[in-house]
């Protein structure tokens, strides 16, 4: 009940107006390519700060973002819900393809580099943290997932960033 109210807020917000229309599909469009391009400027960060860091956060940075990705994938593929814009009959900001709406790939991926960037960067963790959360919520209002998609996304994202980074290796 609550997950459609919030969806139908957000979404109904979004497509108030064009500027707004054209904010969600920017950020739709980009922000993967922000968190790649950010992903790969860590990656050097790294390379030429080795004094700070060592192998092991090498490859902790390396893979853990993809572990994430990797069981959100197979969590999406088991649950295999549908999108807003298939049950609802709606037009989405952003075409996609239906199907496997939780959870959001793109929130697990921003959540779990926003706490890569965290681990190597700690001064910046609310600008990553901020850069996550809008790409979620860009999600919801482009009519591409639900709120507990984003959520759900988030949670793994989170707890598998923290795990990998801070807690187990």
């Amino acid at each position: 009940m609550i997950n459609q109210e919030i969806f139908d807020m957000l979404f109904r917000f979004a497509n108030k107006n064009e500027y707004r229309k054209k904010i969600v599909i920017l950020i739709n469009i980009y922000s993967s390519h922000i968190f790649f391009l950010l992903y790969i400027l860590g990656f050097i960060y790294i390379l030429f700060n080795f004094n700070k860091f060592c192998y092991m956060d090498l490859l902790k940075y390396l893979f853990v973002p993809f572990i994430a990705i990797f069981i959100s994938k197979i969590i999406r593929k088991n649950i295999n819900t549908r999108r807003p814009f298939e049950i609802l009959n709606i037009q989405s900001l952003v075409q996609h393809e239906g199907g496997n709406s939780m959870p959001s790939n793109h929130s697990v991926s921003a959540m779990v580099l926003a706490i890569a960037f965290i681990y190597i960067a700690p001064k910046y963790k609310i600008i990553f943290i901020v850069l996550a959360i809008i790409t979620g919520m860009s999600r919801i209002m482009a009519g591409l997932h639900y709120p507990i998609d984003v959520i759900f996304g988030f949670l793994i994202g989170i707890s598998i960033g923290v795990l990998g980074f801070f807690v187990l290796l």
